[in-house]
């Protein structure tokens, strides 16, 4: 079908205030399963009720994480309920990241519901690891959950956060030093990831506790678990999606941190979904946004225009209206998908994601051997290659190439780590019409390496007519872990493999006068921490340091190469 364009969502026929006054209850009691207590506090609409109930389960502290917004619903009659999760603040028993948040979310949940002041209806709302919260409580399906709005969710652990293919997420020492025991041990989180901190260099990566200054139990325990393992399934939840009951407004950025979890949810739930009713209920919105989204209509430079910033809480509004108190309002008839296309700066109302009338093009690697750096020879097109030579680099852990980016800059300028010649480009010649790029993206190496195991990490960019390289999404595949998360299989030294990765999704359209180009490195350091190639069992507890030659191949038969999906309309 053909994309509707609007420049707002529909957010017509929302509930309207019932009240100007509002009440907070704090500390209410909430029992375990096992017997351990945690503490809700409430924001109530001066009437009588019962109400609809939207829960916050967060480990940042219920205080803190009031808003305008949470005020607003409650004029509008639900009930606001802020709870910290096991080990947080007022909540008794020991913090362990996503452990138990599914049995405690469904206890939490069906607690509330038996109380007087509940009408039986509960929601769920918050962004990032209170995001995760609601999908981890959602995937014990209690019976009195029926909407959630997780905002810049990330999936399960080993997709994103910590781990991704292999790769550890470096700035988590960051988070895991100022989230501290209880409380905060270093202020809140609103500048962490924000600038390079000494034990991002750690070596092994388990030593970054002790070289923070701090002792963390579930750190030591991640440290534990390099592989996809059972540790990790204990605090996943994508395995639920067809056994799920709720409807879903799933809200991300392209430059959102824990961008493939709304993806990822959106499209399990639209096509697992437990019958037709919950399939229907599932939405995803994406903007030009990054982690904390819908702030600002500017990223590093680029200005995405009036309509970067779109009215988001009259929209949820609409969706919980639909699904807590019943109204009929008709958001589920509406488009499923709203996606911001960055280049013409436009919404575009879908059906589904992946678009269907998006074609898969593989766009190959040319050389003549020498794409070292943005100077290189590197083409990148969609003709197949014939005989062509390998391109080579050497990959040094003591010398990792790679750039602290703020989460907030989104497409930054990416010559820097580019000059280098650890890092091959490929890049298209100045296109003379626009090229539409919409969906998942994913890549396919034929490669080698001197070492045992290495990293690979892919960059698609967009080359704008000043040389600016803004950057628009990645993928990364630690090689022993080509074939299983579960399995880890070492390479063999100098054997050619195919490894294949998914490298995230664009919405974008390439300009005529740009370029489209491809980043092919093996470090994206201190973003993410370093292989040091040494192929030992456990890589997070090594630190010895092995330097690779890699070599990248495309020619007939290895024809290295990078799938987008391409959009072509009218």
């Amino acid at each position: 079908m053909d994309a509707d364009f609007t420049p707002v969502l529909p957010t017509s026929s929302i509930s309207q205030p019932i009240t100007s006054v509002t009440h907070i209850r704090h500390d209410l009691r909430v029992p375990m399963r096992d017997g351990v207590e945690l503490s809700l506090d409430l924001i109530r609409p001066d009437t009588p009720g019962p109400h609809p109930v939207i829960l916050l389960r967060t480990p940042y502290d219920k205080v803190r994480g009031r808003q305008p917004f949470h005020l607003d619903l409650a004029r509008r009659g639900y009930i606001v309920a802020l709870n910290d999760i096991r080990g947080r603040f007022n909540s008794d028993g020991d913090f362990s990241p996503y452990i138990h948040d599914t049995e405690d979310g469904y206890d939490t949940i069906e607690w509330i519901a038996a109380q007087e002041w509940c009408d039986g209806n509960i929601g769920m709302a918050g962004g990032s690891c209170v995001a995760r919260t609601q999908w981890l409580a959602a995937a014990a399906n209690p019976p009195h959950l029926k909407a959630i709005v997780p905002v810049a969710s990330p999936p399960d652990a080993y997709l994103n956060e910590p781990i991704c293919n292999g790769c550890f997420l470096l700035p988590v020492s960051e988070w895991m030093l100022k989230m501290g025991r209880r409380s905060y041990q270093l202020g809140a989180m609103d500048d962490v990831y924000a600038e390079m901190q000494p034990y991002f260099n750690a070596l092994p990566l388990a030593d970054a506790a002790r070289q923070a200054g701090i002792q963390s139990r579930w750190w030591d325990e991640w440290m534990q678990h390099p592989n996809l393992d059972d540790y990790w399934r204990r605090g996943s939840y994508m395995h639920a999606w067809p056994q799920m009951s709720v409807a879903a407004l799933n809200i991300s950025g392209w430059w959102d941190m824990n961008f493939p979890g709304g993806l990822l949810n959106f499209t399990g739930l639209q096509r697992n979904g437990k019958d037709d009713d919950v399939r229907r209920s599932q939405k995803l919105i994406i903007g030009p946004w990054p982690h904390r989204g819908n702030r600002t209509r500017s990223l590093n430079g680029i200005d995405f225009g009036d309509d970067a910033i779109i009215d988001l809480a009259s929209y949820q509004i609409r969706f919980y209206d639909r699904w807590l108190k019943g109204i009929r309002n008709g958001i589920e008839d509406e488009a499923a998908v709203y996606l911001f296309i960055l280049g013409t700066n436009e919404w575009w109302a879908e059906r589904e994601w992946p678009l269907r009338d998006a074609d898969d093009v593989e766009f190959y690697f040319h050389s003549r051997g020498h794409a070292n750096s943005l100077k290189g020879d590197g083409v990148l097109s969609t003709d197949l290659p014939g005989t062509e030579p390998a391109d080579r680099y050497t990959y040094d852990p003591s010398d990792p190439n790679g750039m602290l980016w703020r989460l907030e800059d989104g497409p930054v300028d990416d010559r820097l780590p580019a000059i280098r010649d650890d890092m091959l480009c490929y890049t298209t010649e100045v296109l003379t019409e626009p090229l539409t790029v919409v969906g998942p993206v994913s890549v396919t190496l034929y490669a080698s390496s001197s070492a045992r195991d290495t990293d690979w990490h892919v960059r698609l960019c967009d080359v704008h007519p000043d040389g600016s390289v803004r950057f628009l999404c990645h993928g990364m595949l630690r090689a022993r872990f080509r074939e299983s998360f579960e399995q880890p299989n070492l390479l063999e030294p100098d054997k050619v493999y195919q490894f294949s990765f998914g490298a995230d999704a664009a919405g974008v359209c390439f300009l005529p006068g740009h370029r489209v180009r491809v980043e092919v490195t093996s470090s994206w350091f201190p973003e993410y921490d370093r292989n040091t190639n040494s192929g030992a069992d456990n890589n997070f507890l090594d630190d010895r340091i092995v330097v690779a030659n890699q070599r990248i191949y495309h020619e007939r038969g290895r024809e290295s190469h990078i799938t987008l999906p391409v959009v072509r309309r009218g």
